[in-house]
């Protein structure tokens, strides 16, 4: 995708690439493409992140710096949206991606940070979907607003 950088204008997500004929509303402005989903939040901050610019090879370390306190953040919205329900595989799934946040710190030079953040990432992922199907509702599909986002594929994932 050709474009700049620009953020959703109904949940903020920060969506990458020019602003698709096929997702404007009334004006031209861009419509949110997870406008009436649930929890659609916690899945743009999940893709914002799961696409973000550290996930490439030559991802810079601020790159890295800055997605590891945006998983943080994914998680903390999490919790807050699982407080008050009993959804206790939900809790694992999220005290597991707290586990490999920490483990993940990027300032300790460790080779194995990046593998801990796709870890944190990857279960923050299953609590949205516990999340989602308490609700009755299919799981989170990233992909499928993968166009939305400056990423063709999820490169370095097949490598650890």
């Amino acid at each position: 995708m050709t474009g700049t950088d620009y953020h959703c204008p109904q949940c903020g997500a920060e969506l990458r690439g020019g602003r698709r004929t096929s997702g404007t509303g009334a004006g031209g402005s861009p419509v949110c493409p997870y406008d009436g989903l649930a929890s659609a939040d916690l899945r743009a901050g999940h893709d914002a992140i799961y696409f973000g610019a550290w996930r490439r090879i030559d991802a810079p370390p601020i790159e890295i710096r800055r997605a590891y306190h945006k998983i943080r953040r994914h998680l903390d919205a999490i919790r807050a949206a699982l407080a008050g329900l009993d959804l206790p595989a939900a809790g694992r799934d999220l005290d597991h991606a707290d586990d490999a946040y920490l483990a993940a710190d990027p300032r300790e030079e460790s080779r194995d940070a990046l593998r801990f953040m796709d870890n944190a990432l990857s279960y923050a992922h299953r609590a949205l979907d516990d999340l989602l199907h308490e609700q009755g509702l299919p799981p989170h599909q990233p992909m499928d607003f993968s166009e939305w986002y400056d990423a063709v594929e999820v490169p370095f994932r097949d490598e650890w």
